[in-house]
């Protein structure tokens, strides 16, 4: 796969050609050549429906609570869809998608059916969970401050301080995974990577922190 490559000749390793793609899937998360995390919140999204659909039994079941069905739905739907969230770049129209996705699935498990108007929000409140784009962010956070708490040297610490040598082009930029972190950085009070990474070092009030970027936070898992 090649990323804003300028050489476009064959890579060939004992005479054998090299194969170029514009995506392929490793460990279960789809890697796309225009970078990002559409291509991932896509593949996530429909393996999180398929696993939905497997449980059809059960969220048509009347022998079963409504609270047990909303830990299953956490559980073994939930997860599916977070597999490597920490790492997406979200755009305000892929937040609505993973909004929408779990409110869908919580009204067929609360038996809220069309003619019944309960806003998303109201949805949100009575199955007593968090937005997906809330669990996204608060997940993404928890785990930047385990990056921030280790060596300055890790890869991952390194590309968080790289800056660019060449300048951006002319226009408005695009959003990125970083940029969105720098931007809840700054309104979480943080001036700069250096006053974050002090902050992480106290996990407790790290935490704390981390909670304050997120409107909803119903559950804990």
């Amino acid at each position: 796969m090649r990323i804003n490559a300028r050489r476009v000749e064959k890579i060939r390793v004992q005479d054998e050609e090299v194969e170029e793609v514009n995506e392929f899937v490793c460990l279960g998360a789809k890697v796309s050549k225009d970078g990002g995390g559409t291509e991932d919140i896509k593949n996530r999204l429909s393996k999180a429906r398929g696993a939905f659909q497997n449980l059809t039994k059960v969220w048509n079941t009347r022998s079963i609570t409504k609270i047990t069905k909303i830990n299953l739905f956490k559980t073994l739907v939930r997860s599916v869809l977070l597999y490597k969230s920490e790492t997406w770049k979200m755009t305000k129209c892929e937040e609505k998608k993973l909004d929408a996705f779990q409110s869908k699935c919580l009204r067929r498990i609360l038996r809220i059916m069309w003619p019944t108007r309960v806003s998303n929000k109201e949805i949100i409140h009575i199955a007593s969970v968090n937005r997906i784009s809330d669990k996204i962010r608060r997940r993404q956070w928890n785990w930047i401050g385990h990056v921030l708490r280790g060596d300055k040297s890790i890869d991952c610490m390194v590309a968080l301080g790289w800056q660019p040598e060449e300048k951006r082009a002319v226009g408005r930029p695009k959003t990125t995974w970083r940029r969105t972190v720098e931007t809840e950085r700054r309104e979480a009070g943080w001036r700069n990577l250096g006053t974050a990474r002090a902050a992480a070092k106290d996990k407790e009030t790290w935490r704390e922190n981390v909670k304050a970027l997120c409107t909803y936070l119903h559950d804990q898992q």
